[in-house]
């Protein structure tokens, strides 16, 4: 019963949300950074700032946009909704950014935590999620830095860290598959004990991986821009 309203909850979300939302979109010369906070943070960016400012300084005319999704995990059925409805919004705010700005529109994806399922789920698709961002749009993603995403799977060319487990929603089959058409500019940061995506016993682990790793996260962005 539950998992059948889940699925009926998320059906008709998908009915209300056309793809393409009106939106005003201000086009720049550097980035469009897009990021998707973690789980119960307040409204904004949360920690991941710290790389978008960074950023900003090594890529000039670059800006960012937060997700506008609830990051909720408590209760039934909440978490999945949540990243659905962060999946909707990023494929929105990617979409409207490349019609307003054109096909040379250079796109940054940033995640962590619940924040990272959403952005590797917006490129790859998952169960009972939106269809995956269209490929037409492939060469506007630049880059895609995740950190502490619970669908990490070990032994991708794109992890970064020392995670020797895969994550509580690891990924397999064509999902997997879809997500390594963009390993050249996917860096996914993730440490041995972290509770969310390598199913380890810490989160204090999990916490501290976006300021251990905001200097190289910004540089990756900076060299595909």
């Amino acid at each position: 019963m539950r998992s059948a309203a889940l699925t009926l909850g998320l059906a008709a979300m998908a009915a209300a949300h056309p793809l393409v939302q009106n939106r005003a979109v201000t086009c720049v010369s550097g980035l469009y950074m897009i990021a998707a906070r973690g789980s119960e943070e307040d409204p904004g960016e949360g920690p991941l700032s710290q790389v978008t400012s960074l950023v900003k300084t090594l890529v000039p005319g670059s800006t960012d946009v937060a997700v506008d999704y609830p990051a909720a995990i408590f209760s039934d059925g909440t978490y999945p909704v949540s990243v659905y409805e962060g999946i909707d919004d990023a494929i929105d705010k990617i979409e409207a950014y490349v019609s307003a700005c054109g096909p040379s529109s250079k796109i940054a994806l940033l995640g962590f935590s619940q924040g990272g399922n959403v952005m590797t789920d917006a490129l790859a698709g998952g169960v009972l999620k939106p269809s995956p961002i269209g490929s037409q749009y492939k060469n506007n993603i630049r880059a895609v830095v995740v950190f502490g995403d619970p669908t990490f799977t070990v032994g991708q060319s794109f992890n970064v860290g020392n995670a020797t487990k895969s994550g509580i929603f690891s990924r397999g089959g064509d999902s997997l598959a879809k997500l390594n058409t963009y390993a050249s500019v996917i860096q996914s940061y993730c440490m041995v004990h972290d509770t969310v995506c390598a199913t380890g016993d810490s989160l204090d682990v999990h916490s501290a991986e976006v300021p251990t790793f905001a200097a190289a996260a910004a540089q990756f962005i900076a060299s595909k821009a």
